[in-house]
């Protein structure tokens, strides 16, 4: 069974938190190891959540001018930081991890919001991600893309992915249905 990668995108979300709200110019790997500390990060989620962190903190204005485009009439800045954090995970997962399923990425983003911003905040990071994904590269993304996928990280299973409740003549619920994307009312 595939082992799940949400530890190690909580472990970069709170790094990412702290790198926001104490220095943004301290060492990433350094303060992932701080957080990883308390949480059971195993041997093939270590390497991912070191690969997330360094390549965020690389790109992060780039990520930041990415997602703050798809935000309609808000401002970037206002932002909730989890929320921020929650996106540019998710928007580098998207952009620059060619194997990893777009369903896959847009699901874990939107559990970790609700769990720990609000519900709220799993539909706003639903939306920005579904707009993000229709427009990028991974708009058509199926399964043998993933044949780059490194092997000592194995992919997670596509078919538990749940999209938010929507309108099922919406045009987001068509996109699911596309990507094969279980939307709730469908059971």
């Amino acid at each position: 069974m595939a082992k799940s990668r949400r530890t190690a995108r909580e472990a970069v979300l709170r790094a990412l938190y702290q790198l926001d709200v104490l220095d943004v110019r301290a060492d990433a790997l350094e303060v992932l190891r701080e957080v990883e500390d308390g949480m059971a990060l195993d041997a093939e989620q270590r390497p991912y959540a070191e690969e997330m962190i360094t390549g965020i903190k690389a790109i992060r204005s780039d990520l930041d001018r990415e997602i703050a485009s798809r935000i309609a009439d808000y401002d970037w800045d206002r932002v909730a930081v989890i929320d921020r954090n929650v996106l540019r995970i998710a928007a580098y997962e998207l952009l620059h991890i060619p194997w990893l399923a777009p369903a896959v990425t847009i699901n874990e983003a939107v559990e970790i919001a609700k769990k720990y911003s609000t519900a709220e905040s799993g539909r706003f990071v639903n939306g920005v991600l579904g707009r993000m994904a229709r427009e990028s590269g991974k708009a058509d993304w199926r399964s043998t893309d993933a044949e780059s996928e490194p092997e000592q990280v194995q992919r997670e299973p596509e078919d538990a992915v749940v999209v938010e409740e929507v309108d099922e003549s919406s045009p987001e619920a068509a996109d699911a249905r596309r990507w094969g994307w279980k939307l709730r009312s469908e059971g």
